[in-house]
């Protein structure tokens, strides 16, 4: 299950839980339409690696300190953090980079 971030704590108590588990971060805008064209294929890698993995969503127009503070300039960006540092990412909607980046950190 993918979870849309609703705030900077919400944000905070997925980057705890990145100590055990790694998280990936879909950094999206809701005007982008090569963001919504990933996003049911990001919601699928969020169902096959869900007990190894959080998977979630952070809208840049509504926190953009966040996006800010992963330096994300393009949309989609996709960042993986394991033990609350980032780890990887990947611009723009390759599902094949992604999947393999995901596996890759597992």
């Amino acid at each position: 299950m993918v979870h849309e971030i609703t705030s900077g704590a919400d944000f905070n108590t997925y980057l705890e839980q990145s100590e055990d588990k790694l998280l990936v971060i879909d950094f999206f805008a809701t005007w982008c339409p090569p963001c919504k064209a990933i996003a049911p294929y990001f919601g699928q890698l969020a169902e096959t690696h869900g007990a190894k993995a959080n998977f979630i969503k952070v809208d840049v127009d509504q926190h953009g300190q966040l996006a800010q503070a992963f330096g994300v300039r393009a949309m989609p960006t996709f960042v993986f953090i394991k033990n609350k540092k980032k780890i990887a990412d990947v611009r723009g909607a390759n599902p094949k980079a992604i999947e393999a980046t995901l596996v890759q950190n597992l």
